[in-house]
């Protein structure tokens, strides 16, 4: 399958579905807690803002405590004043965490990447981009179609290399006039338009409709390298 051009029309009107469905409205209020419950040293303040996020976006972190440990942890007070590359490193900072079980004893880790790059986005004033995996697979999907196979759709090592990514797809499409969390939305809202209506065509689950999504471009893409 071949994606869209990427053009003003194109991105606006994908844009204007976003913004159509409550997008907008569900991230401005996100963005007021955040404004609100904003110091960074509060457990509970931070347990909040992790638990609104965890709901909202549905990021299945089923114990909060060790997420709301390690950001309280690595975020400092004077975060406001932080450069793009201190929040993309904070997203890092955070997104790792370790507990031992309190019922079980056990010791377990987990990435959240995504949830991770989420705090991190509202944390910033939404000046980073979100990693999730249909913005991931979309972008990746666009390198393809012209022609670099740099990028996988595994997902990235960190979100680091991810938003290294992002920039490079910035330049490369000519979005540079946009603002990283326009794109963003045009990333996730174009995903989500496919899967969704891979998962009604073939009545299948989502994340069966990620995976032909990613067969039909890279189908669709190495047929072009043949020809």
């Amino acid at each position: 399958m071949k994606l869209l051009e990427i053009n003003e029309d194109s991105f606006n009107k994908i844009i204007a579905i976003h913004d159509s469905d409550g997008g907008n409205l569900i991230n401005e209020s996100i963005s007021k807690l955040f404004d609100c419950m904003n110091d960074s040293s509060n457990k509970y303040e931070v347990a909040i803002n992790v638990a609104a996020l965890n709901k909202i976006y549905s990021t299945a972190i089923q114990y909060i405590t060790p997420v709301i440990d390690e950001i309280v942890l690595n975020v400092p007070k004077n975060y406001n004043s932080f450069t793009i590359n201190q929040y993309v490193e904070l997203v890092d900072n955070i997104s790792k965490v370790n507990w031992i079980s309190p019922t079980t004893g056990k010791e377990h880790s987990r990435c959240n990447l995504s949830f991770a790059s989420k705090y991190i986005h509202f944390l910033s004033g939404r000046k980073i981009p979100i990693y999730d995996s249909y913005i991931w697979i979309v972008m990746v999907g666009y390198f393809k179609q012209k022609g670099n196979n740099e990028y996988s759709f595994s997902p990235p090592v960190n979100y680091k290399y991810f938003y290294e990514t992002f920039k490079k797809f910035k330049l490369t499409f000519n979005l540079l006039n946009h603002s990283n969390y326009e794109i963003d939305k045009y990333l996730w809202q174009y995903g989500k338009n496919m899967l969704n209506d891979i998962v009604e065509d073939e009545s299948v689950s989502l994340n069966k409709a990620k995976s032909i999504l990613k067969k039909r471009i890279n189908s669709c893409y190495s047929e072009l390298d043949v020809n």
